[in-house]
């Protein structure tokens, strides 16, 4: 009998022990990074066809007589990245990472136009606007490095991209007291892929529940596709491919190439 409740009583402290190793197993993240994605599409189609569209108008509203000032839309060079992440070791070597992300960028353009013709004053005014946002859900496996000096590690895993593509644009044509033309318009679009990455970083504590990691993920693939959802002057796009012409004239697929490094530092508490 004694043995018996020798047995027992180990069993549960074995059991105690077991649940308390698992409590310091679980971590949450705090993540903030810089996101470079190439962006092929965007850098070199659409860009240059918005640019060259725009260098038109000033020049059209030039040999009228007006005065200009141009904004050109600048390249997709990079989004702010934030999110969160929960990490459950394995073992002392292996662990799994759940987390989320959002990255963003908005990207503008503008033409200004004034001037008097034949004792008339004009005014032309043109912005655009391109919002560009990604949520990435990904899973990774992290095996620790056996390095001495610092705690590093290097994996890989998957995610599933979730992006939105958002166009905004609005003119005001003014002649003398008289508008003479205005109007806006909006385009929504959104497209998903199922992504691979690499991962590596490096840890420093801060105490024995909360350190820093610096750490790179680069993802390897496209978002092939856009769904058009919203589009306020004309409603029978919807649900049809977000498509454009570039500066030749050739109509294309808008696609957003996700592959690039993102550059980040996490605020890792243990649980």
């Amino acid at each position: 009998m004694k043995i018996k409740k020798l047995m027992i009583a180990l069993l549960a402290m074995s059991t105690l022990a077991y649940a308390q190793d698992d409590n310091r197993k679980f971590s949450f993240s705090l993540k903030g990074s810089y996101f470079i994605p190439y962006s092929k599409t965007f850098n070199k189609q659409l860009r240059p066809a918005i640019n060259k569209d725009l260098n038109a108008l000033e020049s059209y509203l030039k040999e009228l007589g007006l005065t200009s000032y141009l904004n050109e839309m600048s390249r997709m060079s990079g989004a702010f990245n934030f999110g969160g992440e929960l990490e459950v070791r394995a073992s002392e070597q292996v662990g799994l990472a759940l987390g989320a992300d959002y990255a963003f960028r908005t990207l503008t353009t503008s033409l200004d136009s004034a001037g008097t013709v034949s004792s008339v004053s004009y005014g032309v005014t043109e912005t655009g606007k391109i919002g560009l946002s990604v949520i990435p859900i990904t899973a990774t496996v992290r095996i620790n490095l056996p390095f001495s000096k610092i705690k590093a590690y290097m994996g890989g895993g998957l995610g599933y991209y979730f992006a939105r593509y958002t166009e905004k644009e609005s003119w005001t044509w003014v002649e003398g007291d008289e508008t003479v033309d205005t109007g806006s318009r909006k385009t929504v679009a959104t497209g998903d892929a199922v992504i691979p990455h690499a991962e590596v970083g490096a840890e420093y504590k801060l105490s024995s529940r909360v350190s820093l990691l610096a750490v790179i993920r680069y993802p390897f693939g496209t978002i092939g596709s856009f769904k058009i959802k919203k589009s306020a002057d004309d409603p029978a796009a919807v649900g049809q491919k977000l498509t454009f012409y570039d500066s030749d004239g050739v109509l294309r697929d808008f696609k957003w190439e996700l592959s690039g490094p993102a550059l980040g530092v996490n605020l890792k508490i243990k649980l």
